[in-house]
């Protein structure tokens, strides 16, 4: 027999529940103690349930236990997706199907989707809730609105995510007419091109670009978004990006030209002096470098990037948290040194000694893609030192081996 089908008294339920709830010491007990709140809580419990409701580990508890035991459910849960992060708050939203409440549906256009890679797993309810392509007919809109649907429309067509929804959406192609029209009012902007960069992508990538291609009301959109991409006035927003004081706003220029293949290293290599421990930057610098500029790029990492201070001696650690700040850097422009034979042996002898494991992996590797006449003739001797010092035994193995080939 239940709980549910046993005679018990509500309020020692409710009692019991919030004491689990907010003293239990391991997971399984407050868990129990949100499934008694469900049963017996009232909207007094609310508060307990949102905090509890906000955590990965109790959100899919929470969200049951709103729903069964507040008077307004769908406000409950819609309180929960703007305080909740990460797959608590997917949890959240994608529960308010349905909704009618006008606040809730301005606020999943305005503010569901946050540029988070995890939008893509809702962003199909919020256009569906909150009738994206109905906002987006309106003759004006505030810039909170048409940022929100930018968001939204960006996470629809995410083909690195969970996978582009766009096509899914019945209103698709009028919600992206409307966005169309709204950015040649005031001129293009460059946070409104970063919106439009993914959609175009998806339109011309052969999934999307194949459900869409035999419809003309389609045709009107991709024709439409080509010319806004292609327009100099687009060119001109990105270049004076790359130009900007403002990390954030140089970082959205970098992806931007990055897409419309626009020269950006000069730009990108100038930031740097200003912020050298943008990952960001180096990501995009060095990330498909042709030969002819890897030389800059590896260049202006030995000399802004504190080598010494990486040259920590191995530790078992693969490099994950904040705290592996410019070690990460460090495997960003390592691991595409395979590539590029002769050039950043400096750089690759500091991942070698780094405390991450990851970093010593990614410098073996560059190492392994080198013809041996690139090889530094102190290249066997280190590597041979390097395996000495190396506490992973797997990698140890490799290293020796490696040091046989030279």
């Amino acid at each position: 027999m239940t709980l549910r089908e046993r005679s018990l008294p509500s309020d020692r339920v409710r009692r019991l529940g919030r004491w689990f709830a907010t003293h239990g010491e391991h997971p399984n007990a407050v868990r129990f103690g949100i499934l008694l709140l469900g049963m017996a809580g009232t909207d007094d419990d609310s508060d307990v349930l949102k905090t509890l409701g906000a955590l990965w580990a109790f959100s899919s508890e929470a969200r049951e236990a709103l729903a069964r035991s507040r008077t307004d459910p769908c406000r409950a849960l819609f309180e929960l997706a703007r305080q909740a992060e990460g797959w608590a708050r997917v949890d959240a939203v994608r529960r308010l199907e349905g909704a009618s409440d006008p606040e809730i549906r301005e606020w999943l256009i305005r503010e569901a989707c946050t540029g988070d890679v995890l939008d893509g797993y809702f962003a199909l309810t919020a256009a569906r809730v909150g009738d994206l392509a109905g906002v987006l007919a309106r003759g004006t809109l505030d810039e909170e609105t048409l940022d929100g649907a930018g968001r939204i429309l960006r996470a629809l067509t995410d083909v690195d995510g969970p996978g582009p929804a766009l096509t899914s959406y019945d209103g698709a192609a009028r919600a992206l007419n409307g966005y169309l029209l709204h950015p040649t009012a005031g001129g293009i902007t460059l946070r409104r091109l970063w919106s439009l960069l993914p959609i175009d992508r998806f339109l011309n990538e052969t999934r999307g670009g194949a459900s869409c291609r035999g419809n003309d009301e389609w045709r009107r959109v991709r024709h439409r978004l080509a010319e806004l991409v292609a327009d100099p006035a687009s060119r001109d927003v990105v270049l004076a990006g790359l130009t900007a004081e403002e990390p954030g706003t140089r970082r959205l220029a970098a992806w931007a030209a990055r897409w419309m293949n626009l020269p950006a290293r000069p730009a990108l290599l100038r930031g740097l002096e200003s912020e050298p421990h943008d990952s960001t930057l180096w990501f995009l610098l060095v990330d498909d470098c042709p030969s002819e500029d890897i030389s800059a790029v590896v260049e202006a990492a030995a000399r802004l990037l504190p080598l010494r201070d990486l040259r920590t001696g191995p530790t078992t650690e693969l490099g994950l948290g904040t705290e592996y700040e410019l070690d990460g850097i460090l495997d960003i422009i390592v691991s595409r040194l395979d590539g590029h034979p002769g050039h950043g042996w400096e750089l690759i002898e500091t991942a070698l000694n780094n405390r991450t494991s990851r970093n010593r992996r990614t410098a073996l590797r560059a190492l392994r893609g080198w013809p041996t006449e690139f090889v530094p003739p102190a290249a066997r001797r280190i590597l041979l030192a390097a395996a000495a010092r190396e506490p992973v035994p797997e990698l140890k193995a490799e290293m020796e081996q490696e040091a046989r080939r030279l």
